[in-house]
């Protein structure tokens, strides 16, 4: 797949500051959220469906190539910016996986409830649906039987840029090697993986990313 060589870095040389590698993590941050509303507007409706069926068929297949029978995926309501993939998830719902979403808990911390499309759910202030129900804490996220998980962008190493709340820079550590590896996705869209991003150490690495172009695989870290 081509990598976005858009220079994304200014300050996270080695050596560089936390507040210089913050500071650039926030201009590309700035740069992919308004790009990604103008890219979805230009799209328009028919170009909107047609990338909703790309992710829907990349999604169908890596789920059936890592999980054999109907098991517990844990996913993401996504806002109206990010990769349509609610399709993917009604239909992985429908072959009788149970599919987690994540909602925003006091102290930045996720809560995991089971997600039926089927049921109308409340709305949060981002205007995305909150299921309600049974809440779980993180080991359900880790004991899940595929992960699918958000991000604003990665570079080639898969160092993963998110949304600046840290909420899954501290779960994903807590992933096995083979966790990760295999039954671990990020999902972004293929312009949004570059050469390099800024990134600070204890940002979460993903080797496994989908995009509409399918699968891309990241390059071992040393």
């Amino acid at each position: 797949m081509h990598l976005n060589t858009t220079p994304a870095t200014s300050n996270s040389d080695a050596g560089a500051s936390a507040d210089d590698i913050s500071l650039d993590k926030d201009i590309l941050r700035s740069q992919i959220r308004p790009r990604r509303l103008i890219a979805r507007s230009h799209r328009g409706e028919h170009g909107q469906q047609q990338m909703q069926e790309l992710f829907t068929a990349h999604i169908l297949e890596a789920v059936a190539q890592r999980v054999h029978s109907p098991g517990t995926i844990a996913a993401y309501l996504p806002t109206k910016s990010e990769p349509p993939i609610v399709e993917a998830l009604t239909r992985l719902h429908k072959d009788g996986h149970r599919i987690l979403v994540p909602v925003v808990r006091p102290g930045r911390k996720l809560a995991w409830v089971h997600w039926d499309p089927t049921v109308e759910h409340p709305l949060s202030p981002m205007g995305i649906p909150e299921p309600e129900g049974e809440e779980q804490d993180t080991q359900a996220f880790i004991d899940a039987d595929l992960r699918l998980i958000p991000a604003l962008a990665f570079d080639a190493g898969g160092h993963r840029l998110g949304q600046g709340g840290g909420y899954y820079d501290r779960i994903i550590p807590l992933l096995s090697d083979q966790q990760l590896t295999g039954r671990s996705i990020g999902i972004v869209f293929s312009d949004e993986i570059y050469e390099a991003i800024p990134y600070d150490q204890w940002d979460a690495i993903l080797p496994v990313i989908l995009t509409e172009r399918g699968i891309f695989l990241a390059h071992q870290q040393g």
